[in-house]
């Protein structure tokens, strides 16, 4: 396994299994659901239905519908095949070059009334051998770009069958349903962890040899989480570091804990090392500022969100003639006031001005 695809395991096994919340807003532009039906060589015959719902598209395709009815369906056409087939190949290809992901020559997508689409296609090697079980090559939070934004790739429904001889070992997360290998989840944005085998001794010993999962929420109630901040006034950047002990962490906590450091501080540089009993981490990044400059002071008023509340949270001062005059940390949120009291800008040149006038009397 490539360290890229370590990588992103490490990061969605905490997300599937812990965790229903995405670092981006959902997509509101389309209601999805995806049908799947895995075969014994763990290719995936896949079968999405999207019916549009963006209520400022549905009225420009209602309106051009009475003008202009083929170039209404054609823009329907393709606004479905790049926001939810690309979107969606995007996200295999991204993850892996095992998955070959096969479309029909024609009418792969088909248009059907209410601005509803469905759209066919085949993905070889969706599951492949690994140890006696055949394990998904693809998973993990999905992300829909639309208009040049980030979303994420909601659906409102996720069905996957089975063959009928397979033993499941492993789905993450878990399905909201599952009976005779029909597997459903409900309200994601990801494709699961998919683990099953064909032979009931290896079952037996994965399913014995499962690790206990130990949730995010409870890796962060049981250790202490210290922080340290100083603000450069020159750089207009926050450097940090700190740390998370009291308990050695699994591998997707460490994983949860750069993705959330990620979507909160968005940091320019960021590090982590785990450690027996915890995680020590540093970055840096640019916080919210609020810049004044008067005759007599210069004033910055800094604020940065951590990715959780932190036990502790230490700041430094950024310099010799800086000062911090106020700080405040309301849960996540650390607000910093720094204060450099010196005559600066236009207060240099009020300052000198009268001396020609002192020399000038002196010489009388």
């Amino acid at each position: 396994m490539s360290g890229r695809i370590k990588k992103g395991a490490l990061f969605l096994m905490f997300l599937f299994l812990l965790s229903q919340t995405s670092a981006y807003p959902p997509q509101r532009v389309f209601d999805v659901q995806i049908f799947m039906v895995v075969s014994e060589s763990g290719t995936a015959s896949v079968k999405m239905t999207a019916r549009l719902i963006d209520p400022y598209l549905l009225g420009h395709l209602n309106d051009l519908q009475k003008d202009n009815p083929q170039k209404a369906q054609k823009e329907f056409h393709d606004m479905v095949f790049s926001l939810i087939f690309l979107n969606f190949q995007e996200f295999v290809q991204s993850q892996t070059n095992k998955t070959l992901i096969v479309t029909p020559y024609a009418n792969f997508i088909e248009l059907r009334p209410n601005w509803t689409a469905t759209i066919n296609f085949k993905m070889y090697n969706y599951l492949i051998p690994e140890n006696g079980t055949l394990k998904s090559t693809v998973y993990g939070p999905m992300r829909f770009i639309f208009k040049n934004k980030v979303l994420s790739y909601y659906w409102r429904r996720l069905t996957i069958i089975f063959p009928k001889n397979a033993y499941i070992v492993n789905l993450a997360p878990a399905p909201k349903e599952l009976a005779d290998n029909v597997a459903i989840w409900e309200n994601g944005y990801y494709l699961p962890i998919i683990s099953i085998t064909f032979n009931e001794t290896v079952f037996k010993e994965k399913r014995a040899n499962t690790t206990t999962i130990i949730p995010f929420e409870e890796f962060l109630n049981r250790t202490t989480k210290v922080i340290t901040i100083k603000y450069d006034t020159f750089a207009g950047i926050v450097y940090f570091n700190g740390s998370v002990t009291g308990m050695k962490p699994q591998q997707y906590h460490v994983a949860k804990l750069v993705d959330e450091f990620n979507r909160t501080m968005s940091p320019i540089k960021f590090d982590i090392k785990s450690t027996e009993n915890g995680v020590v981490f540093s970055g840096e990044a640019k916080p919210m500022l609020q810049y004044k400059e008067t005759l007599t002071k210069k004033t910055w008023n800094v604020t940065i969100r951590l990715p959780f509340e932190f036990d502790k949270v230490n700041i430094e001062s950024p310099g010799e003639d800086v000062e911090l005059i106020h700080s405040k940390i309301n849960g996540t949120v650390v607000n910093m006031i720094f204060e450099e009291k010196k005559i600066c800008g236009p207060g240099v040149i009020v300052g000198l001005t009268p001396l020609p006038l002192l020399l000038k009397k002196r010489r009388r």
